[in-house]
Parts: C-alpha cells; structure tokens; sequence
C-alpha cells in the first residue's frame, strides 16, 4: 500500500515568528502535491497508513505491558533506543554511523548516554589486554 492514496508521507516545515524558529509537522496521503518548503521527515513508529504514532499512543501501551509483566515495572519506550544502540555498537557499528543515525551532533552522546557496555564486550576487552600484557 506504500505510496498509493491511502498511504501518507510526513513533512515538516520551518516556521519563523518574530524571534523564533519552530516547526510544524504535516501528512499528507499519496494524491496530494508537496509544497515546495516542506521537508520530509522519517519516524521510528508509524501507523500502517504511513502516519506519525503519537508519543501519548506509544506511553499508553508501554504502562499496559509495565503492568501486566512482572520485571516491566518502570519499562518506558525510550528504554528501547538504549537497546537498539548498544545493539548496534556491540555488532560493530561505527559510532559515528550511530551517531548520525540518531541525529546527535557529537558522537560522544552516543558513547557517554547510549552505549552500555555488555559481558561479551568486557571479556574481549580483558583479552586484548592479555595479549598486549603476553599473558595470552
């Protein structure tokens, strides 16, 4: 159904006011002609008719999974794009190309904030240095 009619792409377009700058978000369905100053826009969750998943939609369904899954008490969405990350980076994602694809403007974000180190990454880290020690 991509594309077609029923199927809708998101855009934003920068707005100035006086002394600011802000940005409003449209849809439009696949018939409808895309102004010029419109930029389109990609998110994490859609609809399956191409629409943006409200933040409050995404909230609602992880309290429902927080309370009816033990171990799920204070699960929150953005919990899974610490996963996602240190996902990327233990399968040997470049951070900067992480970086990049969240949008941060310093990798650093991503090392200090997003990257969690895991068992595995720790153990082959002990390695290296018993093979720089000799110890191997």
């Amino acid at each position: 159904m991509q594309y077609d009619e029923l199927y809708h792409r998101n855009f934003y377009k920068e707005v100035q006011d006086k002394n600011r700058v802000y940005y409003e978000y449209y849809h439009l369905d696949g018939t409808q002609e895309v102004p010029a100053d419109y930029k389109e826009i990609s998110f994490v969750c859609l609809r399956p008719d191409g629409s943006l998943e409200l933040p409050s939609t995404l909230s609602i369904a992880c309290r429902s999974v927080a309370k009816r899954l033990d171990g799920f008490e204070n699960f929150h969405f953005h919990q899974l794009r610490h996963t996602y990350t240190s996902n990327l980076l233990s399968n040997g994602a470049a951070p900067k190309d992480v970086q990049e694809l969240f949008g941060h403007s310093d990798v650093s974000t991503i090392m200090n904030v997003y990257a969690h180190s895991t068992r595995k990454a720790k153990r082959n880290s002990a390695r290296l240095l018993d093979k720089v020690a000799g110890n191997d």
